[in-house]
């Protein structure tokens, strides 16, 4: 039996547009957008999972074809759609990375960093520690099954070939940065009051007594006051995700014109 060439690029095409938007957001999304984790089995499990939400998702349109120009302008339209629901997961992960290092600066933790596996840069500790719990917080909450389920919902929002973002979108992805440090900013806020406070009334002694070695008592309090900090900060920490990830939620909802 043979099949013509406009069958078997339609068939294709119905698999390869939904597995362009799904395996870009897989791609970019954080724990499966670290580099821990190889491109190939990105692509596999971007594979696996258009084959499973194929029947959910609305029919291609038949007349767009996959080798024209139409044709690679839809693929790119997929790949933004994805990437940008993936980097919504990133900012709202970075977001605790930045309470880590805000934390560090104040506290004197800042000279302790190392290689982080999930980007490769240099990252304080106390920045990998809440990014760490920020992730487990993700998989516990099962973050991952509503990013695949939003992105099966945005095949209805935003269907293939008739549905992109637009300049409001990309406006509220740059926005979206300045909750970043201020949602970070706010969580780290009684810690920064704490140790300011701190470094005044050293101020202050070291006036008082000169002959006071400051350098040497003020490091030592000031690291363990910042430990004691991040212990308090750590008791609602799952607090502030899960109202983060409300706003993470809905940002997202917003991206694919879907009601949350």
């Amino acid at each position: 039996m043979e099949y013509p060439t406009s069958l078997v690029l339609e068939w294709l095409a119905n698999y390869f547009w939904p597995y362009t938007r799904i395996s870009a957001m897989l791609m970019v999304m954080t724990v499966t957008g670290a580099r821990f984790v190889s491109p190939r089995i990105r692509l596999y499990l971007g594979l696996a999972v258009t084959f499973a939400v194929m029947p959910a998702i609305p029919a291609v349109p038949k007349e767009i074809e996959l080798l024209s120009f139409q044709g690679f302008l839809t693929v790119f339209e997929q790949i933004v759609i994805g990437v940008a629901m993936g980097f919504v997961t990133q900012f709202m992960i970075q977001t605790f990375v930045m309470l880590g290092q805000i934390l560090g600066m104040q506290s004197s933790l800042g000279f302790a960093s190392m290689v982080d596996p999930a980007n490769g840069q240099n990252t304080p500790v106390l920045g990998q520690l809440f990014m760490l719990l920020a992730t487990m917080f993700f998989l516990e909450t099962d973050g991952h099954l509503k990013m695949l389920q939003l992105v099966v919902f945005s095949f209805k929002t935003l269907p293939i070939g008739s549905g992109s973002l637009t300049s409001v979108d990309y406006r509220e992805l740059a926005l979206w940065l300045g909750i970043m440090f201020k949602t970070a900013l706010a969580m780290s806020l009684s810690g920064i009051i704490a140790l300011l406070t701190i470094n005044l009334s050293f101020g202050v002694m070291t006036r008082a007594a000169p002959q006071l070695n400051i350098f040497s008592l003020g490091f030592s309090f000031a690291l363990l006051v910042g430990l004691l900090l991040c212990w308090y900060i750590l008791g609602g920490l799952f607090s502030h995700y899960e109202l983060f990830w409300i706003q993470t939620e809905q940002q997202i909802c917003r991206l694919i014109r879907l009601e949350c």
